[in-house]
């Protein structure tokens, strides 16, 4: 009876300490991704918001937090460029390399994420300001596709710009948003047309967090 006792009060102290320490886990995981949250949201280019997004990555890959993690890492690379480019008129395509990258890396770990749609029209864009015209049409039909899995896009700004009449700030149909994006894409709008349009659809279709909850 005692040697029973003991065995189970050896256990319920390893299940303790156990969920302590995924607790604790969690807190640390949700910290580090406020941290990158935090840089990337005052247009720091200077790859803090990545390297805490990469650390959360490699050491806690199972967490929650790690999703978001890999989807915000690709979209700061693809902020970092729009950034660079409209403040020093200089093309970093290493960045959006990396965007590339990351994203592509997402829809692999993650093909039912929350962001899958999110990534398809972050790649499309990318594609289309490469001049990949083609690729941009496949990958937002891709993003029409997978609408039923994620049926919301969220857009701060369309790309980065200086202008505050761009932050749309709201979330926006996947399937409305991919159908305007390829409705302009077929009238051979330059980039900058076409990020102009989506951006007027935006204003008046797109719902801000509260609405769309």
């Amino acid at each position: 009876m005692l040697k029973n006792t003991v065995i189970i009060l050896n256990f319920t102290i390893v299940l303790m300490i156990s969920l302590a320490s995924q607790v604790v886990a969690q807190e640390t995981a949700q910290q580090i991704l406020r941290e990158g949250s935090r840089y990337q949201a005052i247009d720091d280019t200077s790859d803090r918001a990545a390297e805490a997004y990469q650390q959360l990555i490699r050491t806690h890959p199972k967490s929650a937090e790690a999703e978001p993690a890999q989807f915000f890492l690709g979209a700061y690379y693809s902020r970092k460029f729009y950034i660079i480019e409209t403040k020093n008129n200089v093309q970093d395509w290493g960045s959006l390399n990396r965007a590339e990258q990351e994203l592509y890396a997402y829809l692999a770990k993650y093909p039912n994420g929350l962001y899958v749609a999110d990534a398809y029209h972050t790649l499309a864009l990318s594609a289309l300001r490469r001049g990949y015209w083609d690729n941009a049409r496949k990958l937002w039909l891709q993003m029409r596709e997978v609408a039923p899995k994620d049926r919301k896009v969220y857009i701060y700004r369309v790309t980065w710009s200086t202008y505050s009449e761009d932050v749309i700030r709201g979330y926006c149909d996947t399937v409305g948003l991919a159908d305007v994006s390829l409705y302009m894409l077929d009238k051979r709008l330059s980039f900058d047309q076409l990020v102009s349009g989506i951006t007027n659809w935006a204003r008046g279709q797109c719902q801000s967090p509260a609405a769309a909850k």
